[in-house]
């Protein structure tokens, strides 16, 4: 049966839907303002979209020279063997798997702020978050839909994408739009943000830090690239554009908030964001920007699934995870991967969502590993002198994301359970791995014979 090839649309859809989030949302609030200010954080994002721009160089690489479904998993098994193969193959798993209960436990904050005290049957508290069944049941309906639609073809998937992302980009450049239309000359604002502003590089590296967990998503492409219906030289440039458009909106939300609050004032509120949209427009403005960050939510929920399941199915076809994981149904999804992947994030906000935020710290890291991977083999391929500097580039930013992240004394440090949860991690891997080995060598000799 003959299934319908991506269009550039939808990966433009797809990618922005992975790389904005519920963070884009909360993060003005909780960390931009109170940390970077406006202008500082702008430049932060203007800085780490230069160097993302150089992993897309390597990624653009590898897209021409790696036929394999797999994405970086298989490009890196193929050019350096089986065990960095794994560990690819490992990172990005976790990296994905992790940000689709992070995104549906994010829904129940949607919910929250619209129906305040939404929160029923207390069941536990883990690490001082309480975990409500009403929650849950929130979590595991959104994931299973999603699971529905991906069960159903990629095309049916990139509809509903193409759909919220629209909704998104309209909604939030529309309230940013009026805002900045009423408020520019605000004394306030400017006082804030302008007049006293600082250049500070630390301010900037907080900001840096992060981008790795914040444009996760444009990687995705390279797990779809046998279902581009166009040239895989315009998906670098796809993919370019639409990390473009996720650095707008990131700053547009932003802006929207430093348009109504001081740091100080913004640092205080749980949802500073939606704040100024209420104090503005009112309920029917909030009620848009609820729909805005839902439509966020869920296509981050939708990317990382077609994403995720991809890689298990890819790890399946290289024998590194059972064949069962490897099985497609009609309309070309690994079905089975799904059902894993869906299974696993029903269960993971059992932990809370503290737990999944330490969790998903670490996908920065995995995001980091998997991109100085990719650049170190693109630079042997590069065809011309521009790329293999890009890629030697892609290379620094990859271990620069990583350094910033478990360096002593950085600003951005993993925290300590972080740490504990990256150790189990990274052993749950090694045991796995050594017992694949043991497994598969057995079996080898038992054909043998």
């Amino acid at each position: 049966m003959m299934t319908k090839k991506l269009s550039k649309i939808d990966i433009l859809a797809l990618v922005v839907g992975s790389v904005i989030g519920w963070g884009a949302f909360y993060l003005p609030g909780q960390k931009f303002l109170p940390q970077s200010g406006l202008i500082n954080t702008a430049l932060g994002f203007l800085i780490g979209w230069i160097m993302i721009y150089f992993v897309q160089i390597a990624y653009h690489v590898m897209m021409l020279n790696h036929k394999d479904k797999g994405g970086e998993f298989s490009y890196v098994y193929n050019y350096l063997g089986k065990k960095h193969g794994f560990i690819v193959g490992w990172s990005l798993s976790f990296c994905y798997l992790t940000l689709i209960p992070l995104n549906a436990s994010a829904l129940t904050l949607v919910i929250k702020s619209l129906i305040p005290n939404f929160s029923y049957i207390y069941l536990y508290t883990i690490v001082g978050n309480k975990v409500y069944l009403s929650d849950l049941i929130i979590s595991t309906l959104i994931i299973y839909s999603f699971y529905q639609i991906n069960k159903h073809g990629i095309s049916l998937s990139m509809t509903f994408q193409k759909l919220l992302i629209f909704l998104l980009v309209v909604i939030v450049s529309s309230l940013t739009g009026i805002i900045l239309i009423k408020n520019y000359n605000n004394s306030e604002f400017i006082t804030n943000y302008i007049s006293n502003y600082q250049f500070n590089v630390s301010q900037m590296l907080q900001i840096l830090a992060v981008i790795p967990f914040l444009f996760v998503g444009f990687d995705i492409v390279p797990q779809v690239i046998t279902d581009l219906g166009f040239n895989r030289q315009f998906a670098t440039r796809m993919t370019v554009i639409a990390t473009g458009f996720g650095v707008l909106i990131y700053n547009a939300i932003n802006l929207l908030t430093a348009l109504t609050y001081s740091p100080k004032a913004a640092q205080h509120l749980t949802w500073a964001s939606g704040s100024a949209v209420l104090n503005h427009f009112g309920w029917l403005g909030f009620l848009l920007l609820a729909i805005a960050l839902f439509a966020a939510i869920v296509g981050g929920i939708n990317g990382f699934m077609v994403g995720s399941s991809r890689v298990i199915a890819s790890l399946a076809s290289y024998q590194l995870m059972p064949k069962y994981f490897e099985i497609e149904n009609e309309l070309d999804v690994p079905v089975n991967a799904l059902k894993f992947i869906t299974l696993i994030s029903i269960l993971m906000p059992l932990l809370g969502r503290m737990i999944i935020l330490y969790i998903v710290d670490l996908s920065s890291l995995m995001a980091g590993l998997t991109y100085a991977y990719v650049s170190y083999i693109s630079i042997s391929l590069s065809e011309t002198r521009k790329e293999k500097i890009f890629c030697c580039l892609g290379f620094f930013v990859g271990l620069s994301f990583m350094l910033l992240l478990i360096s002593p004394g950085s600003p951005s440090q993993l925290r300590p359970l972080s740490f504990i949860i990256l150790l189990l991690w990274i052993l749950l891997g090694y045991f796995y791995y050594t017992k694949l080995n043991k497994y598969n060598k057995s079996h080898f000799h038992k054909e043998k014979k």
